[in-house]
Order: C-alpha cells, then sequence, then structure tokens
C-alpha cells in the first residue's frame, strides 16, 4: 500500500496565518495571491509545489473540494512523447524509499514531470537545530535550477519496464544521493544560437577613455570632424539599451547575402547587435586654431546620443563571416548629427590591426556562448586547462560555484582573460553569468586597458602579425557591462555546415594568377575609362623631367608605392610616392597639360623614411580590371551609387594604390591581410557636399585577389 504522503515542512516564511479558508476559497482570491504564496500554501496542505500558477490554483481548489474553473484539457494519445513545465521538487528526507516511489508514482498524472533537483541550493532562513534539515527555497519562475531530470510518465510507459525503473532510479537519487548526484551532473552546455533567438539588455556604468594623443588621433582621424577640437585625453560614459538577435529568415531562417567579391547566391544567418546610448563626454581641446597647445581638462559635454546598428551575415556551409555592415549615429547637444557606415569582408583585411579587433570587439558585445565555450560544460570549477577541451585559444576562463543571482535568478559565473594581452600591453577580462537555454550571458562586464608601457619582458604578442608601431603611445581604456532585460527564445535550429543550391564555387566568378602582372616601376593600370592612366603618366614624366628625383629613382630599380588619380581643376593627375633602392624618397603631383605633362609641386623625405623593399612587392592585378569590378552595379551597389557616374568614377573620385611592406610603420592604412608581407590595395575616395550635409566615402580592395576589404562612408553638416 502506498504510504501516506508526509507534509512538507514549511519554510521561515509563514503564510498559514494569511491562508484563505475553505469557505471564502475561490478561483478569483487565490489568482490573485503570487505564485511563492500559492506554492506555500500547497506545502502547508502536503500537495505538489510544481507547475504554472494555474496548476497551483486548481491543485488547491480540488483540495479544499472547491470547483475550479472550466479549462480546456486535451487528454494525450496513447504514445504521446509531449513535455510539461510541471515539476516535483523534494527533500533530502529520511524514508522508506518502497514508499517515496510509489507515492510519486501515483501522482504522476501528465504526459511528463521534469524534477527539479534543488537539495543542493540551500538556503538557511535563520538559525536551525543540529539534525534538522534545511529547508529548500521556492525558486521563482526566473530561478529554474540548472539540473532538469526529464521523465516519461506512466500514461506513455505502458509496458516498457526499462522506462519506469529508470523513473525508479531517478527517485532513489533524489532520495539517498542528491549530494553525490548533482556534483557530477549538475552543470550544462551552452545553447545553440536559434533562427528567431533575440535578447533585449542595459548597458550599464560603461566607458571608454583614452589618453595620449597618438592614440587619440588613431581614433580621431577615423570619426571624420566629430573629435578635430578634442586633444590628448578623451573620455566617454554610456549608458542606455541595446538588442541582440538571430534573424529568422526566408529560406528555412537562413538569408540570401554577397562575398567580398561581390557574388550572390549565399545562404548566411543574420546576426544584428543595436544600442541606443546616452554618451557624455570629457577631455582636452586645442586651445587655438592651430592645434599647437593643447589645454587643461574641460568639463563633460552631456546630453549626446549615441545609435549604433551592426548586422553580420555568416554563410552556412563554411560557417564563416561574409560580410559586416555597421551604422553609427551621433547626435550632439546642439542636435547637429554625424553618421557613419563601415562594411566590412573580413577582419584580416584591415591590416595589422585587423588581428587586434576581434580580441577589441569580442568582449564589447554579448557574446555567443556556444561559439565561444563549444561542448564544454559550465559546472562549478570547470576551466579552459582540462586536458579534455583540447582548449585553443587564448581567451582562459574558469567556473565559479553556482549562485542566485538577484536579477537573473541561478547562474554560473564565468571569469576570462586574454593571457597575451595580460603579459604584454596590459589586460582583458571578463565576468560572464551564465543561464541555461541562454545563448548570450545575461549579464557581462568587461574591463580593457592597453598600453605599450606596460611591456612586459615576456611579450610575445601578436609578433607575427603586429609589430611595435602598430599599437600606437598612449593608454586605451574600455569598461563595458550588459545586464538582460528580456529574451525570446528561436523555434528552428541553425544548419550549420548544411550544402544548398546555387552557391558560387570557390574559383567561380575570380581573378586569378593569369590575370595577374609583375610590377616594373608601378602597378599596372590600362584603364580605358579614365585618361591619363599611370603608364602614359610615367612614360611622360620620364621623357618630359628627366632630371627629376623620381624619374631618376625609376630608372634605377625605385617604383611607386602610393599613387592617386583624380581630376580636380580640370585636367587629370597623378599624386605619385617613389622610392629608390637608396632608401631616398619623396612625392609630386603630376598633371596633364598641353605640352605633355607637369610636375605642380613635389618634395623629398628624409633617407630612411620609407624604405625599398622591391622583393616584397607581389604581382597584382591591373586597376583597370579591379575598377570595372568596383564599378558595377550589381557587385556592390551600396558603393558604386555614390562613386560611380556613367560607366565611369565620379568626376570628384581619387583612385590609385598603395604598397605596404615590413618597414612601412603607418598605423592604420586600410591593407587587406598581415603586415609585412608587402600587400597592394587598390583605394578609392570621394568627397562631396550635398544639401548642407559633407559627405566623404573610402574603399579599399585587395589587388591581388579583387576582393572588397571593406568601404565606409561619414555624412556630417557641413560648414
Amino acid at each position: 500500500m502506498p504510504t501516506e504522503p508526509e507534509r512538507l515542512k514549511a519554510s521561515g516564511l509563514d503564510w498559514v496565518s494569511s491562508m484563505p479558508s475553505d469557505d471564502s476559497m475561490d478561483h478569483e482570491s487565490l489568482s490573485s495571491r503570487t505564485v511563492a504564496q500559492l506554492r506555500e500554501i500547497c506545502k502547508n496542505r502536503g500537495l505538489m509545489v510544481s507547475g504554472k500558477k494555474s496548476d497551483l490554483v486548481d491543485r488547491i481548489l480540488d483540495d479544499a473540494g472547491v470547483a475550479s474553473e472550466p479549462e480546456e484539457h486535451i487528454e494525450p494519445e496513447q504514445g504521446d512523447q509531449s513535455w510539461t513545465e510541471d515539476a516535483l521538487v523534494m527533500e533530502d528526507e529520511d524514508e522508506d524509499t518502497r514508499g517515496r516511489v510509489e507515492e510519486v508514482l501515483s501522482k504522476l498524472k501528465v504526459d511528463v514531470v521534469e524534477a527539479e533537483v534543488v537539495e543542493a541550493k540551500v538556503v538557511q532562513d535563520g538559525p536551525r537545530k543540529d539534525g534538522e534539515s534545511p529547508e529548500p527555497v521556492i525558486l521563482g519562475e526566473d530561478d529554474q535550477p540548472s539540473i532538469v531530470i526529464t521523465m516519461p510518465t506512466i500514461s506513455s510507459l505502458g509496458e516498457r519496464w526499462k522506462a519506469v525503473t529508470a523513473v525508479v532510479m531517478v527517485v532513489i537519487l533524489v532520495g539517498a544521493a542528491t549530494t553525490v548526484f548533482l556534483q557530477r551532473n549538475s552543470g550544462f552546455t551552452t545553447s545553440k544560437l536559434q533562427f528567431g533567438d533575440s535578447m533585449d539588455f542595459q548597458v550599464i556604468d560603461s566607458e571608454v577613455s583614452i589618453v595620449g594623443e597618438e592614440m587619440l588621433g588613431l581614433v580621431r582621424d577615423s570619426t571624420g570632424d566629430i573629435l578635430d577640437r578634442v586633444c590628448g585625453e578623451l573620455s566617454v560614459e554610456m549608458s542606455g539599451t541595446g538588442r541582440v538577435s538571430v534573424t529568422d529568415g526566408f529560406e528555412s531562417g537562413a538569408v540570401p547575402t554577397t562575398d567580398s567579391l561581390g557574388r550572390s547566391g549565399f545562404l548566411a544567418v543574420e546576426k544584428n547587435i543595436g544600442m541606443d546610448l546616452d554618451a557624455d563626454f570629457g577631455g582636452r581641446s586645442w586651445r587655438d586654431d592651430t592645434n599647437s597647445e593643447c589645454g587643461v581638462l574641460t568639463g563633460t559635454f552631456p546630453d549626446n546620443d549615441l545609435v549604433i546598428d551592426s548586422t553580420s551575415w555568416v554563410e552556412l556551409r563554411e560557417i564563416e563571416v561574409k560580410r559586416t555592415d555597421t551604422s553609427i549615429s551621433f547626435t550632439d547637444a546642439y542636435s547637429e548629427t554625424t553618421n557613419l557606415r563601415a562594411v566590412t569582408y573580413d577582419p584580416e583585411g584591415i591590416g595589422g590591426l585587423g588581428a587586434l579587433f576581434p580580441i577589441l570587439a569580442f568582449p564589447l558585445t554579448p557574446i555567443e556562448l556556444n561559439d565561444f565555450f563549444g561542448e564544454a560544460e559550465i559546472k562549478d570549477g570547470a576551466r579552459s586547462t582540462d586536458p579534455e577541451l583540447n582548449w585553443n585559444s587564448d581567451w582562459k576562463w574558469q567556473v565559479k560555484k553556482e549562485v542566485r543571482d538577484p536579477d537573473h535568478g541561478l547562474v554560473f559565473p564565468v571569469e576570462l582573460e586574454h593571457e597575451d594581452i595580460g603579459r604584454c600591453y596590459g589586460h582583458a577580462r571578463l565576468s560572464l553569468l551564465l543561464k541555461q537555454g541562454s545563448p548570450w550571458p545575461v549579464y557581462q562586464n568587461a574591463e580593457i586597458l592597453l598600453d605599450k608601457d606596460l611591456e612586459t619582458g615576456e611579450c610575445d604578442f601578436l609578433i607575427s602579425t603586429i609589430s611595435d608601431e602598430v599599437l600606437p603611445d598612449g593608454t586605451l581604456s574600455i569598461r563595458m557591462t550588459f545586464s538582460r532585460s528580456s529574451s525570446t527564445s528561436g523555434s528552428e535550429d541553425i544548419g550549420w555546415g548544411m550544402d544548398y543550391l546555387g552557391r558560387p564555387t570557390d574559383w567561380e566568378d575570380r581573378p586569378d594568377s593569369s590575370t595577374k602582372r609583375k610590377w616594373i616601376d608601378s602597378m599596372w593600370d590600362e584603364s580605358d575609362i579614365r585618361q591619363f592612366d599611370m603608364e602614359e603618366a610615367l612614360s611622360c614624366l620620364k621623357a618630359n623631367h628627366p632630371s627629376n628625383k623620381a624619374t631618376q629613382a625609376l630608372e634605377s630599380g625605385g617604383y611607386i608605392w602610393n599613387a592617386k588619380w583624380s581630376t580636380n581643376n580640370g585636367e587629370p593627375a597623378w599624386n605619385l610616392s617613389w622610392v629608390d633602392d637608396d632608401d631616398e624618397s619623396g612625392w609630386l603631383l603630376l598633371r596633364r597639360s598641353s605640352e605633355g605633362c607637369d610636375i605642380e609641386s613635389s618634395g623629398n623625405n628624409n633617407r630612411g623614411e620609407v624604405t625599398w623593399n622591391s622583393d616584397s612587392i607581389p604581382e597584382t592585378q591591373t586597376i583597370s580590371l579591379l575598377e570595372g569590378r568596383i564599378l558595377t552595379q550589381e557587385r556592390y551597389p551600396d558603393i558604386s551609387q555614390h562613386i560611380k557616374s556613367a560607366d565611369s568614377w565620379n568626376l570628384d573620385a581619387e583612385v590609385g594604390y598603395r604598397l605596404s611592406v615590413t618597414e612601412d610603420n603607418e598605423f592604420l592604412s586600410l591593407l587587406p591581410g598581415d603586415l609585412g608581407d608587402g600587400k597592394v590595395t587598390m583605394l578609392a575616395s570621394r568627397e562631396w557636399q550635398t544639401g548642407g550635409r559633407q559627405s566623404s566615402l573610402e574603399l579599399a580592395m585587395d589587388a591581388e585577389t579583387g576582393e572588397m576589404a571593406l568601404w565606409y562612408m561619414i555624412e556630417s553638416p557641413s560648414g
């Protein structure tokens, strides 16, 4: 015979005195109570405390003999394996195991019961006597324990004795060996992203601080005229809201996208991150218009709005980012707005700093947990150094003991640190709170400090791709904190690695080695849409200005490492930078004229400022081939609409190329690939004014492969 169910002990919070009497108990009065109060009533009546609010109300009314509200109920069909949200909360009591098993089985009336094991998460409410069992805390809706044991119910078991045995074994484990059981299995693996996943979050107490003119100059030069008056030091305090999501597209969740070659036919997972921030600025500014002396610290400049929206397309089969489109809108206290749009196709496509960008960007948005942790189990004591993980990342991590966070329920704290930065130029640390079922952290705090003055003797940070010159002098400090406010789960798994029809092959519509040309003294041009191409310009220079240092350099084995073509002032002209085999270098502006070509201006650099290294020059495509691809509307429609006119370049566009070699020491030159390998970039730009707004666009394309590295456009008030 089943044993009589034992009343669960009441916790320190006693709701008995406020419990309604049976004759006054009805559906309306119970529904007005909280879930915690209803569970306490169930406990004091010896009833199960699991389930949703409606289940608790019905259970109390049934026990009191009061008719519940009519509710539609669908009986499961034989063999139905659907899941419900009911849970069984049990105490670790010394009692007859067989009686407990029969009691539990007698109460299984729904299709599935999920047994929430809570004994290992005991909170003592006040002192207790020796030998007295601690009272379990009844968890709120967001306080789901990290382990959920799924058990089929009697109605679906039938004659399947193995499944019945499994249920019995689970109850035995819960009753007799809960602590051991939880110690072995209380972790979880991070949830994979699904189409339709989203999370809203708060941005709290965040700040970016830049100290040092060289470090600040790198940022200032990339933001149009927003920071023109800032010098020496800048700080930005931010707070606001954000959202991260995965689009549920029309192609079984995926969406079509293009790649760096401008080819269509790819299917991708579309990921979006957006933030709407209040930003308060502080720092130093130049004392006068000559920018010769940096002033003292000024007060803050509040009431600025910063809106960031970034979308990335990750191709399904190869699981690689095809492109990222980021828009930033900055509105100051005077309601003047500056907009920046930047499209990148590969983080390695923006020079040596491209190796730094993923490290910096990783902590500044809610990180995708499964992409980072993979199948690693999140449990107390787990760490990246565990041998079975074979962890291969400079980000090292450790999981702390599970705790209850007041905002997010039961979570695992995780600490991360980037080892190379830590032993080289500062530190990069993250503190996360991970919750089962969430593909992003429910809380994330990032602390980053970069400063070359902190360099240690152990520094080998990105030695193969970044020279000392890449990281400018100064200090960059970043603090970003996110906290989840709400989330929505998707319903369809992402089919990573799947193949699909219409996907371009790797070699399809791609410039190859057959169209590459070896340099003589410059990149080959051969344009048929621009007058005064490179071949004509150099031929004219040598014929009309034989004594010029540039001519002598080219005749002795030197080359043009940087060149820009434009039609300013009517006639086409080239701005050419040269270097000879004795490390002498300079520049000149060569314009076409009725006599052939004129040198309008010229200058020399200090010896060694640019270093000759012809062995590092790769074979490249011609400018003609690359410009034809750039100006094709179907490849890069967002670019061509701004920089194209009819079948050629806009009249105020600049077109050219730039070579980087090992000794090149500019901080950011929009160069595809690693610094030091000898890279050539096809460049184009345009500046124009429309309706009181100043706009500028720049792009960079790999001159060897024809792949677009990035392009960006800045729009700001003119004047």
